[in-house]
């Protein structure tokens, strides 16, 4: 008999919509529980770094996001990106 998992996920921001995504494709019955009445554009920008395509990617969502994107210089407002030294994990 297979065991049905549920999960309750709290936030439809990016996090909890690819959450959401991931455990969807792995079986379990998911909710997502967002404070706002809808999703609407608010103005904002968001900088995706590569490990972030390759998450999109994993999930099967990155080439939908790179066509609607709009890539920024390599060097943008002083920021060097080939300049940055943390660790990916």
């Amino acid at each position: 008999m297979r065991r049905h998992v549920k999960a309750v996920i709290i936030g439809g921001g990016i996090a909890g919509l690819a959450s959401a995504l991931a455990l969807t494709r792995r079986g379990w019955q998911v909710e997502v529980l967002e404070r706002a009445a809808g999703f609407t554009e608010v103005g904002a920008g968001l900088s995706l770094w590569p490990n972030a395509l390759r998450a999109l990617d994993a999930l099967g969502v990155g080439e939908p996001v790179r066509r609607r994107a709009t890539a920024v210089p390599r060097s943008f407002e002083g920021l060097n990106r080939d300049s940055w030294r943390g660790v990916a994990i």
